[in-house]
């Protein structure tokens, strides 16, 4: 296995400049080396690989906070919507989420909990293909894990390379729909955490794939019916695209009118990753009734939660309390043995929508929330 030489000067270098890049002209003290990672591996079953990886990115993203709260005079960020372009010119835009509380009813009787949650920011739209698009395809050829094969370890341009990237799909991830301007479909929900770590890479914040509450909570954006306009379904038209108008094929996002808190297409278009495992009662999986910024951790490869429905689904099963179930039967179209950890050949369905957390987590926290330990899905 490789061993990234965190305390490299490259890796220094390269800090410092995407800091000086995100505040422009505004300099920094030259990054002082992450810390030793040991302590971290003694505590826990952490890749060493993708351990060093968070340690720079956590690096990265507390350099950039530092320099941002220097040139805005503040110890503390400004919770407020903004956009962020990546290097490709690929913009997207995260809106405020206040901490809050709200009553989470599942689907079996008794199964409710009150839960509290932390100030988060979320993607206002889903991740279209021309953000997704240069993290699926990489310069650099890949090993079926998305690592870089042992002949190119020594000829390695940047850590940028050392994240792990999906390998080439055997066909064109659109299933013959449109591109351009449209939502990214078809990763896994391994595939979707690695495009979080790489884009946190890319931009110097921290970014994840929403727990459950958390992505429900932004849905519902206040509103305690069954959608986040209400319980009329003559208003569905105006808010979601689901089988009947969609047709056969996903829209571009933000065409129809965002919910109370300005989040586009959260019923129907595509489905929206989450970080959970699907446990058929959570009240029972968390052994009491009310808690705090729950996350069902995943223990096995399968199913996780995904959100939201998608174009192709009746009204009734886009409500902001549905929750569909991964399955290996998405890969079973895949000519591979095993199945690739990167795509879903028969269904197309799922798609990203990130958030990043008011509180920046530890390189331990960020690890987990990119490792899941079990990926297949």
């Amino acid at each position: 296995m490789i061993k990234l030489e965190i305390n490299s000067s490259r890796a220094i270098l390269a800090i410092s400049a995407l800091a000086a890049l995100c505040v422009g002209a505004e300099t920094v003290d030259a990054a002082q080396p992450v810390a030793d990672i040991k302590p971290a591996l003694a505590k826990g079953d952490f890749d060493e690989e993708q351990m060093r990886l968070a340690q720079v990115i956590h690096k990265r993203v507390t350099d950039y906070q530092q320099i941002k709260n220097k040139v805005n005079n503040s110890t503390e960020k400004p919770f407020i919507a903004y956009k962020k372009t990546l290097n490709s010119g690929a913009q997207f835009e995260m809106l405020p989420v206040k901490a809050g509380s709200f009553t989470w009813k599942g689907e079996k009787e008794g199964d409710t909990l009150e839960v509290d949650l932390s100030a988060f920011w979320m993607g206002k739209a889903e991740v279209t293909w021309e953000e997704y698009d240069p993290f699926m395809y990489s310069v650099l050829p890949r090993t079926k894990d998305g690592q870089l094969p042992d002949f190119m370890r020594e000829q390695i341009k940047g850590d940028l390379d050392f994240l792990a990237r999906p390998t080439t799909p055997y066909h064109p991830m659109t299933f013959g729909m449109a591109r351009d301007g449209h939502p990214a479909i078809g990763m896994t929900q391994h595939a979707a955490n690695k495009y979080c770590q790489w884009i946190s890479f890319q931009t110097g914040h921290f970014y994840r794939l929403p727990t459950e509450a958390e992505w429900e909570y932004a849905c519902r954006a206040g509103s305690k019916t069954k959608y986040s306009w209400g319980d009329d379904p003559a208003d569905a038209s105006k808010y979601a695209w689901l089988a009947g108008e969609a047709g056969s094929h996903y829209q571009k996002p933000a065409q129809k009118k965002p919910n109370a808190w300005g989040f586009y297409d959260m019923h129907g278009n595509v489905l929206e990753w989450t970080l959970d495992q699907y446990v058929p009662n959570r009240q029972a999986h968390f052994g009491k009734k009310k808690v705090v910024n729950p996350w069902v951790k995943a223990t096995k490869p399968y199913p996780h939660v995904a959100k939201g429905g998608f174009w192709k689904l009746p009204l009734n099963d886009v409500q902001a309390s549905a929750r569909l179930q991964s399955d290996p039967i998405w890969k079973k179209d895949d000519p591979q043995g095993p199945k690739s950890q990167w795509y879903h050949t028969r269904e197309p369905y799922p798609g990203i929508r990130i958030v990043r957390p008011r509180k920046i987590p530890t390189a331990e926290e960020m690890y987990h929330y990119w490792n899941s330990g079990v990926a297949e899905d």
